[in-house]
């Protein structure tokens, strides 16, 4: 292009402007060949049956839309992966498919990762690897005790689809209803202080829902009792669990006894193992005896364990 003075043009103030015809020519001729198909990717996995929108579009090697050319879709195998003329993808159930996008009315399908590439005839394709997976139920253990103190537990939930059949790669998002009594770390939960909270692992509008109790060990240690031995423990005001293990040194029916002082809590009869809660209202004593036997009773060895839990 040339600007020139034009005396005798008015209309442009004395100007005028000159376009040479490689100029011209480079305007009409602007780069309509696709180089590359763009579009909204789906996510890695497809945990649900909602439409996603893909809007493709194909550019030139200038990343210039092209205005007037269509992109052809195509989805294999037909019964996992549904795609619309207008570029609409839905998964149907659970499994792999391939994706395939092309342009100027070519279309191939191919598995693996994103690929894409000339199809014959110059044809432009872009074809990609997608995961469905649709869950129908989640599993999640129930009743979760934690420790204070303890390493965090893994609770591994399981995403199950259609006839109970487990589902693989499937991201679960797990949360916490009370963070200060326990934390999700990745895929474990931590216990923060002595409550309670409920777990909730969900994938979109999929979830399941367990309870969690944070308990922290006062006690926990090996005991002996001889015939006619006990041994004993104060605590502090507060909620109690308590489990004890023994047993006889000569195999007899034998076992021990549970007893409470400043404690409204029941005396457990002679039994090997021992497991009960108790509410301790002010200072008490908890007791652990061996009958004696008039001298003939069993040594009675194993262990004890007190923890302080949540109210009720």
């Amino acid at each position: 292009m040339r600007l020139r003075l034009c005396p005798t043009c008015p209309g442009l103030k004395g100007f005028s402007l000159a376009f040479s015809f490689p100029a011209l020519l480079s305007l009409s001729c602007a780069d309509k060949i696709p180089a590359q198909i763009t579009f909204t990717a789906p996510p890695p996995v497809i945990v649900s049956g909602k439409t996603l929108r893909l809007d493709a579009a194909l550019v030139n090697k200038k990343d210039e839309p092209l205005a007037g050319q269509a992109v052809t879709y195509a989805a294999t195998p037909a019964g996992v992966l549904e795609v619309s003329a207008t570029g609409t993808l839905r998964c149907l159930r659970s499994g792999d498919a391939t994706l395939t996008l092309a342009a100027g009315g070519q279309s191939s399908a191919a598995g693996g990762a994103a690929t894409g590439g000339a199809a014959a005839g110059g044809g432009l394709t872009q074809s990609l690897a997608v995961k469905c997976r649709l869950p129908t139920e989640i599993a999640l253990p129930q009743d979760l005790q934690l420790v204070l103190g303890g390493h965090p537990v893994a609770l591994r939930p399981r995403v199950l689809g259609e006839g109970g059949l487990e589902l693989q790669d499937v991201p679960i998002q797990i949360t916490s209803s009370d963070p200060s009594v326990v934390a999700i770390e990745g895929d474990a939960a931590r216990a923060v202080a002595v409550g309670r909270a409920r777990l909730r692992a969900a994938v979109e509008e999929i979830a399941a829902v367990a309870p969690v109790e944070v308990i922290e060990k006062i006690v926990s240690e090996p005991l002996a009792l001889a015939d006619g031995a006990r041994r004993s423990w104060k605590l502090e005001p507060g909620d109690y669990l308590v489990t004890v293990e023994m047993k006889s040194e000569v195999r007899a029916a034998q076992g021990v006894t549970v007893s409470w002082e400043g404690a409204a809590c029941e005396v457990q009869p002679e039994r090997p193992s021992h497991r009960l809660r108790c509410r301790v209202n002010e200072p008490a004593t908890m007791t652990i005896a061996n009958p004696a036997q008039i001298g003939l009773g069993a040594r009675m060895t194993g262990s004890v364990a007190i923890y302080r839990v949540p109210g009720a």
